[in-house]
């Protein structure tokens, strides 16, 4: 019974820290954010600006000069990309490709299917199905390795103990991800000419907070509910998505999407209750509501970030890689900021640099995690969201069997089959989606040959003759 005591009365202690701690980077987030909305409101009243200098315009600014028309961007796909390392990925809602994206320095031509495939795989075959082959294995693979190595050294972070003590630190792990993808996105986005976004810099602090947050959430979870529960959870976004499109832009989906949402729902809900009650009496049945508070804040704010960079993409015309710079250029300082004012960045440094085997582990972490954010962004450009959501479901069932082989999680079959539920449902969403992208495209097809053949037939009026 003394036993049972200390276990509860030590997880009660670690949620109430967690809880404080993600109230405290919410707070100080949202003073940034609106601080910095604030300014640009004050030193822009009349939307004539002066010039402030460039880093201060691309910060607090829209750039006018290439501003993009309304009814251009409504043609335009919404496209969504994930910027986290935990990925959730998010993929263009439509089409089989991305549609070409306008920058300032100039209209971004997409390339023809095949020809990347072409480029790197000529020293395989002449054959261009080999290629594209070969090209579509090579993506699946760096996608599922990423994203298993990302997976195992996340859970081994948070669960393990170094030199005897577990290290509670995940604003210093989205730290470290957010940083080197930042500066992978300043070195495109300058070889490229897109270093300045259309849209003002700070509107991507919003979505940034909610990254950052639900990143938290996502590491915190992992301290109170085992790997494949995350996992499985993560597959619930849908409805979060729905949702919050709904509440914040008005958006409305066909019914299917809420179909599917609802299967998803009851196979997850299925998963969990299944799971809680094989762990029952266990020491991890302590954890549940303290678990499921952070996951059910982590799919929240997740499907807020996904739907705010869609209404970025699709109102700016913001490329992949504009995308990743604001998000992650934010989410890193505002992490630097969290830590610099609670004095953990110092300590947690100095423990990260005199531990060899922590430092190890969180380069990894923040190296795979990367690394799986470029294949996505490669994988969707090349191969269209179809293949990535497909590639995306089965890198996740084998996370999951990892983290069950490494890490000793038990799955009862009837818990397997409420996994195949769940993934069954969205690869039946991905295909549906496809499916209605295709035949828009060829009704879209159909209106412009007809309106082509009625401007031939009307008969033309003669010119009057001066």
């Amino acid at each position: 019974f003394h036993s049972s005591y200390q276990k509860m009365a030590g997880s009660a202690a670690r949620g109430e820290e967690a809880i404080w701690n993600f109230i405290y980077g919410l707070l100080l987030s949202a003073f940034v954010a609106a601080a910095l909305r604030a300014l640009s409101k004050f030193l822009d009243p009349r939307g004539a600006k002066e010039t402030y200098g460039f880093f201060v315009d691309c910060i607090l600014f829209d750039d006018n000069e290439g501003k993009v028309d309304d009814t251009t961007s409504k043609e335009s796909d919404s496209s969504t990309f994930k910027t986290s390392s935990s990925s959730s990925s998010s993929s263009p809602q439509s089409g089989d490709r991305p549609l070409p994206r306008a920058t300032r320095g100039g209209d971004v031509q997409a390339s023809q299917p095949g020809a990347t495939s072409a480029k790197l795989f000529s020293w395989l075959s002449d054959t261009p199905s080999i290629q594209r082959s070969a090209h579509l294995i090579s993506c699946a693979l760096g996608l599922i390795i990423a994203f298993l190595i990302y997976g195992v050294q996340q859970e081994k972070i948070m669960t393990a103990d170094y030199n005897g003590e577990p290290f509670r630190e995940p604003n210093f792990l989205i730290f470290g991800t957010r940083f080197m993808a930042s500066m992978i996105a300043i070195g495109v986005c300058l070889c490229k000419n897109q270093l300045r976004t259309r849209s003002a810099l700070y509107k991507f602090s919003f979505c940034s907070i909610s990254n950052i947050l639900s990143s938290f959430c996502q590491f915190t979870s992992l301290q109170f509910l085992s790997f494949p529960v995350l996992q499985v959870a993560k597959s619930c976004k849908t409805l979060a998505v729905l949702l919050v499109s709904f509440m914040v832009l008005g958006k409305r989906f066909p019914p299917f999407e809420y179909a599917v949402a609802l299967i998803v729902m009851i196979g997850a809900g299925a998963f969990f209750y299944i799971y809680a009650e094989t762990t029952k009496g266990g020491e991890g049945a302590l954890n549940w509501p303290v678990g499921l508070t952070f996951l059910v804040l982590f799919i929240l704010l997740d499907g807020f970030t996904n739907v705010w960079q869609g209404f970025l993409s699709k109102k700016y015309k913001t490329t992949q890689w504009q995308m990743m710079l604001g998000v992650n250029f934010w989410s890193m300082t505002l992490t630097l900021l969290i830590q610099g004012a609670d004095n953990t960045l110092g300590s947690t440094t100095a423990r990260v640099l005199s531990t060899p085997t922590l430092l190890v582990d969180c380069s990894m972490l923040c190296l795979s995690a990367v690394t799986g954010q470029l294949f996505i962004f490669h994988t969707i450009a090349e191969f269209g969201p179809l293949v990535f959501t497909l590639i995306s479901i089965v890198r996740v069932i084998m996370s999951i069997i990892t983290s069950c082989f490494l890490y000793g999680h038990h799955i009862v079959p009837i818990g397997w089959a409420s996994i195949a539920v769940v993934f069954g449902a969205m690869a039946w969403r991905a295909h549906k989606k496809n499916e209605l992208a295709k035949e828009a495209k060829r009704s879209a097809h159909v209106v412009d040959v007809e309106k082509l053949r009625e401007a031939e037939s009307t008969p033309r009026r003669p010119q009057s003759s001066v």
